[in-house]
């Protein structure tokens, strides 16, 4: 049986199932619903109905997917007491950025462990940024240390710590998109937007995919829902985020048993590998266009590792099959300027082993 909140609390996931409210740690940290909207200048120029869901405006204070995981990741850290986080990323890791955001708003200090990635200016604007807003980083100089760093040395030195994995993709974290797959159907319900054929979202870590695919099953819509990869593969791949969904089910059913089984395959967490490039935060063509396509259509401001690259596969796929749709193109970048708070600190200020980072020239 279809379940589906009516709009009246949230998180729609407590007024959904409300043995969870009693169960599940929560705070709030995101405005929603967000806005859906038709895209009538690029569905003209694409010959498709494309429809945009805004999570870039999930928070006034920092926008894009990460607010809606941590309102649950910081929620659990709160209830059990916690000071300290302790998460990470690439050197431009937008959840680093919002842990950092959100976790000194809560009164957290909040450690960041980077590693390289493609010099943008993004990149640099993230750095500047965790500094601004108070997070103690250290750089890890691959990925194989980052993963031992989190996952051995850093626990040993900061048992008090609460740990969030990459990207906040943990059954815990996924709530956040499972509570936004059934607000996606309350919109649907009310007529704001018609159910999509298709959805295309990017899948970095694989918490946004497997959470939004259970809200949506539990709201008894089967749209097709395809990840479009860009991280690697060791993060981003069916078998991944089925693991993290089928997890996450699980965490809801422990607490709640009201909670249907849901019978999720592999075909359930549709992945395209297709338009990932050569690399993590590395810009493509493809993407570059499509960047170049929304804000010229638009006026809406993409990002080169993820959203650009999910949207230009959305456009070659409907101009490949002819799908003119509708379709649904989930916004997960952040929209809110935080120029002014990078403005405020110096490349100088940063550890030392950053320095280099603002050296030389920058990927375009």
């Amino acid at each position: 049986m279809a379940s589906l909140p009516s709009g009246k609390k949230r998180p729609w996931l407590f007024e959904t199932f409300p043995a969870l409210e009693e169960r599940v740690p929560w705070t709030s940290i995101v405005e929603v619903p967000t806005p859906v909207q038709l895209l009538e200048g690029l569905s003209a120029h694409l010959g498709s109905e494309v429809w945009i869901k805004r999570d870039d405006k999930t928070s006034p204070t920092y926008g894009g997917n990460k607010p809606r995981k941590l309102e649950f990741l910081l929620g659990e850290a709160l209830s059990r007491g916690y000071k300290t986080l302790v998460t990470g990323g690439g050197i431009g890791t937008n959840h680093g950025l919002a842990t950092a955001v959100f976790g000194r708003t809560l009164g957290f200090h909040v450690v960041l462990g980077l590693f390289g990635q493609p010099v943008t200016a993004h990149v640099r604007k993230s750095l500047l940024l965790y500094h601004a807003y108070g997070a103690e980083i250290f750089y890890m100089s691959n990925l194989l240390s980052a993963l031992w760093r989190f996952y051995v040395s850093e626990r040993i030195r900061r048992r008090d710590a609460y740990f969030i994995p990459g990207g906040g993709s943990c059954p815990v974290g996924a709530l956040g998109y499972v509570d936004a797959g059934l607000e996606l159907a309350m919109q649907v319900e009310r007529k704001e937007i018609p159910l999509p054929k298709v959805i295309y979202l990017p899948v970095g870590s694989g918490g946004t995919l497997a959470g939004l695919v259970i809200g949506l099953r539990l709201a008894g819509l089967k749209p097709r829902v395809v990840g479009v990869q860009v991280a690697p593969r060791m993060f981003a791949s069916p078998k991944v985020a089925l693991k993290l969904a089928r997890n996450t089910l699980k965490l809801m059913r422990r607490h709640d048993r009201s909670v249907p089984e849901l019978a999720l395959t592999p075909k359930d967490m549709s992945m395209d590998s297709a338009y990932y490039g050569s690399g993590y935060g590395q810009p493509t063509d493809g993407g570059r266009r499509a960047v170049a396509l929304m804000a010229k259509t638009e006026d809406i401001d993409l990002d080169l590792t993820y959203t650009g690259k999910t949207l230009s596969g959305l456009l070659h796929q409907a101009r490949s099959t002819g799908e003119k749709g509708p379709i649904l193109f989930l916004n997960t970048f952040n929209s809110v300027d935080l120029s002014p708070m990078a403005d405020r600190v110096r490349p100088g200020q940063l550890p030392e082993e950053f320095h280099r980072f603002f050296e030389g020239k920058l990927v375009e």
